[in-house]
């Protein structure tokens, strides 16, 4: 016979007195927090959006795969998860404040509808209204319950967001910081471990969740002990996290939990994929998931990017590639910015690798002929031309523009060959002169001298 749940001691009863005050006032701070959380969650979406363009300037050593999905993947579902809440946290708001509304009109008529009083109604219509409708005090008692748990459900998004977000800082900070500290073999030999350990407790979980296993006493106390592993992953926020869920799971029928589960997961599922493809298209403008049957932005030759003018470039975003000062040039020079991501810089290292220096100059010195070198690298791989006009050694200088300081390089070309009309820049990399260039972008431009 399996053993019953200790009981738990009761309240006092000043303690259960303080709690039903507390419970009767607790509406006029609903309506505080609910505000509140309203004009907090539609700040995030924004945060959000510089948060990851920082990161993914700063911090991504890849933009394909994997490695470029999965953070887009977590940057989708945290912006999801903040509708979700704002949608939560006004619906709380509304209900709640029609609830003060119905309150307060009970308080001006304490006895609440009169039905048979109705007027411009028969009395068939007004027996069935009092059937369907009911007292308005109980009314009001429903409605009040409902908007306690449109609020709990709510606080329930927002442990669920802060556990995203905390995992999601951490694993940047392992991948960023900690993961190049250690050297390859030893890496390789922590990372198949990690694999090791996460198989080894994902068959141990399942096979501990089988009903024969769960019935004996010993796999009943493992089960329990290996699920008690899994609140590492809350940061911290278990305990208000289990005690909402919790609360549900025991009043509420199982087929009707299972119901409500299912469908938060749909319509879940729906929300990131809408904000997975709205991201994926504001990452990358060229994509656009409204086709048309002749409109492709696959060639930067072909297509007119606003974040490659400097006069078109809203002010805070990040130069993708590279940016010339506008699509119309008036004037007989270019001025031009390419862009130094991470990602850039991962195939950089493998281009040019860094001399070993004597470890007898100073410091100053080596930092001196570093960035001598680091110039002189990049005035070799920086391959550009100007419709037909070819440099091949432009004179580059590193530079920090904007007010998020994206780094990067700059320089003012004087070609002789622009004509009046349309030209186009492009910018590519060469290691040397039989190798292929691999273009980082082609900006197409308007040039039209003034007279």
């Amino acid at each position: 016979m399996a053993e019953s749940a200790p009981t738990q001691p009761t309240l006092s009863t000043d303690q259960q007195e303080k709690l039903r005050e507390l419970t009767a006032q607790s509406w006029n701070l609903e309506l505080v927090i609910s505000g509140a959380a309203l004009f907090a969650v539609l700040q995030l979406p924004d945060l959000l959006d510089q948060a990851f363009d920082y990161f993914r300037y700063n911090f991504m050593t890849s933009m394909a795969g994997a490695q470029g999905m999965l953070p887009l993947l977590a940057y989708s579902l945290m912006k999801a998860m903040c509708y979700v809440l704002f949608l939560a946290f006004l619906t709380n708001f509304v209900m709640r404040a029609f609830w003060v509304g119905l309150v307060g009109l009970l308080a001006v008529y304490p006895t609440g509808i009169h039905y048979d009083r109705i007027p411009f109604s028969t009395p068939y219509a007004q027996k069935r209204m009092a059937t369907d409708l009911g007292p308005l005090d109980r009314y009001i008692l429903r409605l009040d319950q409902r908007c306690n748990i449109i609020f709990a459900v709510a606080f329930l998004f927002v442990i669920f967001l802060i556990v995203v977000a905390l995992s999601y800082v951490i694993i940047l900070l392992i991948s960023a910081i900690v993961r190049p500290m250690i050297p390859p073999d030893i890496r390789h030999i922590i990372e198949l471990s990690a694999y090791a350990l996460f198989i080894l407790y994902f068959i141990t979980s399942i096979v501990l969740s089988l009903p024969t296993v769960k019935a004996h006493p010993t796999g009943e106390r493992l089960h329990y002990q290996l699920t008690s592993v899994g609140k590492l992953v809350y940061w911290g926020m278990y305990p208000p996290f289990g005690f909402l869920v919790n609360t549900f799971f025991s009043h509420l029928p199982f087929k009707k939990i299972v119901r409500a589960m299912g469908l938060f997961m749909v319509l879940f599922i729906v929300v990131i994929v809408v904000e997975l493809l709205a991201n994926m298209s504001r990452v990358d403008r060229r994509i656009s998931f409204n086709q048309r049957h002749l409109y492709s932005a696959r060639l930067d030759s072909l297509f007119s990017n606003p974040n490659t003018y400097d006069d078109q470039l809203p002010d805070g975003e990040y130069v993708s590639a590279a940016a010339i000062q506008s699509d119309v040039i008036r004037e007989p020079f270019i001025r031009l910015f390419v862009a130094y991501p991470k990602a850039l810089d991962t195939l950089l290292t493998q281009l040019a690798k860094e001399p070993v220096w004597n470890d007898t100059l100073p410091r100053k010195e080596i930092r001196r002929r570093f960035a001598e070198w680091s110039h002189g690298q990049m005035s070799n791989l920086m391959h550009i031309t100007v419709n037909d006009s070819v440099y091949r050694r432009p004179d580059l200088l590193f530079t920090q523009r904007g007010s998020q300081q994206q780094r990067g390089w700059k320089t003012v070309l004087i070609p002789a060959n622009l004509k009046t009309g349309k030209n186009t820049i492009r910018i590519s990399l060469k290691p040397d002169s039989l190798a292929k260039p691999q273009e980082i972008t082609t900006i197409p431009f308007w040039y039209v001298p003034d007279k």
